[in-house]
């Protein structure tokens, strides 16, 4: 039996404690107890989060959360898949479906973080830690206490058009919008994620091409909202995943990734994955860490995918991000090898095939291929 640990309460370590929950303590028994230490004090991402059903799963498996009124402490909505909007260059609106019998949410991670800290489940402990290798006392532990006093040394650039972030929310519900909204702007994109309450827009620009008033500018003429919100940004992935002997890095502290196509909660729970084989000694460090590397780049790959074939904008951005997509787009065999299976099935046989390219299914790829 093996005592867990995680360092802070945010989406990262609410998906860390929850999952290993879930296979540590229920169905594989090898945890002996899971320790929380956070900061009540330290700020949890404002904007609402998106999921895969796999993930919505662990959440209402683990806390008995579901979509009726009483038992829904997250203020979870109903997530269809992801509409793109001006994206390529044969049709202004293109849907990235889930299946029908696939259900996944939007989510509050201010109301998951409290609930996952309130739930009884895991032992919580109120205090700020600077070095968990040296103030814990855990088999294993996981630093999800964000990236923002990162060793830069310790950590490679991943690449992405984007760096930038102008962030609003608009007050109310709208009941029509049960996916998230990815559209292109002749700046870069703008996520549209339904709460319950409100709707949350980030628009995404890279600010060495576009200056932040103009950015600003457009964004309230196209989306008709006032900014509460502006934050530039890395995209990153540190070296190793372990630090230290005992310690994992989760989250922003490992690696962090511009949010089109909902990759960072899917994310989570391969680095917990990945780690669960120290657990379980079925295979080293290096292993598990060239795993995730591996997993990090076809993710960018899969995003760099999206801009290769441009927007319905011949601006300066869209043809900056065609030209960087392009030059670092990795046409590997394995990508190439689920995208010829996509050409040659159809739909409905495809979706009983096992193959996939990270996070996404082979008819992933008919679905997107189909618009670019």
């Amino acid at each position: 039996m093996k005592k867990v640990s995680i360092v802070g309460a945010g989406n990262a370590a609410s998906i860390t404690a929850l999952n290993y929950y879930l296979h540590g303590k229920i169905r594989t028994k090898e945890l002996e107890d899971i320790e929380i230490y956070y900061d009540p004090n330290a700020p949890i991402e404002r904007v609402g989060q998106g999921t895969l059903p796999n993930t919505t799963g662990v959440i209402s498996q683990v806390l008995g959360i579901n979509h009726y009124q009483d038992n829904n402490k997250i203020n979870a909505i109903f997530k269809s898949g992801i509409l793109y909007e001006n994206w390529g260059k044969k049709t202004p609106k293109h849907f990235h479906p889930f299946l029908m019998n696939s259900t996944s949410i939007h989510y509050s991670p201010h109301l998951l973080s409290k609930s996952v800290i309130e739930s009884g489940l895991f032992k919580i402990i109120e205090r700020n830690i600077d070095d968990p290798e040296k103030e814990i006392d855990a088999d294993l532990i996981f630093d999800c206490r964000g990236g923002g006093d990162r060793d830069e040394n310790l950590y490679r650039e991943l690449i992405s058009p984007v760096n930038s972030v102008i962030l609003a929310d608009k007050k109310g519900k709208d009941p029509d919008l049960l996916y998230t909204k990815c559209v292109a702007t002749p700046h870069g994109w703008t996520f549209v994620i339904p709460g319950v309450d409100s709707v949350s827009y980030g628009y995404l620009y890279n600010n060495n091409i576009t200056s932040k008033r103009i950015a600003e500018k457009d964004f309230i003429d196209t989306f008709k909202v006032t900014p509460d919100g502006y934050l530039n940004f890395k995209n990153y992935v540190a070296k190793n995943m372990f630090f230290g002997e005992r310690t994992v890095l989760n989250g922003n502290r490992f690696s962090f990734l511009e949010p089109l196509e909902a990759t960072s909660t899917s994310f989570y729970e391969c680095v917990c994955g990945m780690a669960w084989n120290i657990v379980v000694d079925t295979a080293s460090k290096d292993q598990c860490n060239h795993a995730i590397q591996r997993e990090i780049e076809k993710i960018q790959n899969f995003i760099l995918w999206h801009y290769s074939k441009g927007s319905k904008f011949d601006s300066k951005f869209w043809r900056y991000a065609k030209k960087l997509s392009e030059k670092t787009f990795e046409d590997d065999e394995e990508f190439q090898s689920t995208l010829r299976l996509s050409r040659l099935s159809s739909s409905t046989k495809l979706w009983d095939l096992q193959e996939s390219y990270s996070q996404w299914h082979v008819n992933s790829f008919k679905n997107w291929d189909a618009v670019l």
